[in-house]
């Protein structure tokens, strides 16, 4: 019916009173929880150290809670944990995107490759 080319995109975020938590905050949190460093996580998603720690202070103010535990560095090095909010909401957050994107491929299909 319609091109074979044709795909969609589909972006899910979550609001409060402003945009709380999406994709990119996702991203963020997914990599720090693998390095165990937000720097790291900023840099592996080529963005600014200062930039990941703004998205991260306004997701947590939007939300009303910590999404990480930050450790100061030092001689040892500092670190970052996700706190249990914060991983649950990223466990929760990645479980609904996936349903989410099932539903949707199904629907598209129904009307653009029937």
């Amino acid at each position: 019916m319609f091109d074979e080319k044709l795909q969609y995109k589909m972006t899910l975020r979550l609001f409060t009173d402003e945009k709380a938590f999406g994709p990119g905050i996702a991203r963020l949190l997914r990599l720090t929880d693998e390095t165990h460093s937000l720097n790291k996580a900023a840099a592996a998603m080529g963005m600014a150290y200062s930039k990941a720690w703004k998205i991260l202070n306004e997701s947590e103010d939007a939300l009303g809670f910590k999404l990480l535990e930050r450790h100061a560095g030092g001689s040892g090095g500092g670190g970052a944990a996700l706190t249990d909010q914060g991983r649950q909401l990223l466990v929760c957050y990645e479980s609904f995107l996936e349903e989410a994107a099932a539903s949707v491929d199904r629907i598209f299909e129904k009307y653009f490759k029937a």
